[in-house]
């Protein structure tokens, strides 16, 4: 796939693309499909120690699919938990509240098959048990309750308000051209992207936030969190 932004006509694009891939090898068989991402069961936490004062904590699970029919609810409700910075339930809880982190954040990472969603907390060593635990608790309520209606529709405000600023420069759109190019996105797809997040409902939001996301089964890698000598 080659993406392209630049002063130049279709067919100059077209002869720079065809020089860039001509050493590339010709398949007339396509690629096998990727095999499926398994679910976990169970939860599980690694400990990893290292002679660090800060304690950086990851949770997680698979997530979704760039293509995903739960994509824009689930990237929406996101935004409430923990994508929309200082504004966000994890850092209000975590960095707000009690001061445990500078940052707490959490974010989908979609691909061809689920990518993952992933809580990120950076936090002193001492308080990596307490600050673990707000994350897990924020997390649970976020997924047995949903956000809040007026939660909603300031995240769809900020989100579609600042859309305009993920496509204001040339890389910019290149990177999105690459995105649209190899996951085979719609041609529409920036054009359609705010008008897919106003049309989200609450109750799509918390039908896919708990159909989707597991905190009982999230895997958890604290490094730092124990002593290391």
């Amino acid at each position: 796939m080659v993406s392209i932004v630049g002063d130049l006509t279709r067919s100059e694009a077209g002869a720079i693309a065809e020089q860039l891939t001509a050493g590339l090898s010709r398949r007339s068989r396509p690629l096998p499909a990727l095999p499926p991402i398994a679910q976990l069961k169970t939860g599980q936490t690694s400990r990893i120690g290292h002679p660090a004062t800060q304690a950086h904590i990851l949770i997680g699970q698979p997530g979704i699919k760039r293509l995903d029919p739960d994509y824009f609810p689930l990237f929406l409700g996101n935004y409430v938990l923990g994508g929309g910075g200082f504004s966000s339930r994890l850092n209000e809880e975590i960095r707000q509240k009690r001061g445990y982190a500078y940052s707490a954040y959490s974010y989908f990472n979609p691909l061809a098959q689920e990518g993952p969603f992933q809580i990120a907390v950076q936090t002193k060593k001492e308080q990596a048990e307490e600050a673990l635990k707000v994350a897990q608790d924020t997390l649970a309520r976020f997924v047995a309750e949903g956000p809040t209606q007026q939660e909603l529709d300031a995240a769809k405000q900020n989100i579609i308000g600042g859309f305009p600023l993920r496509i204001d420069s040339n890389k910019k759109i290149q990177e999105y051209l690459s995105i649209i190019g190899f996951y085979r996105l719609p041609l529409t797809y920036l054009e359609d992207f705010p008008t897919r997040i106003e049309r989200v409902t609450l109750q799509q939001v918390k039908d896919s936030w708990r159909r989707r996301m597991h905190p009982e089964r999230m895997a958890t890698v604290i490094v730092a969190g124990v002593d290391s000598r």
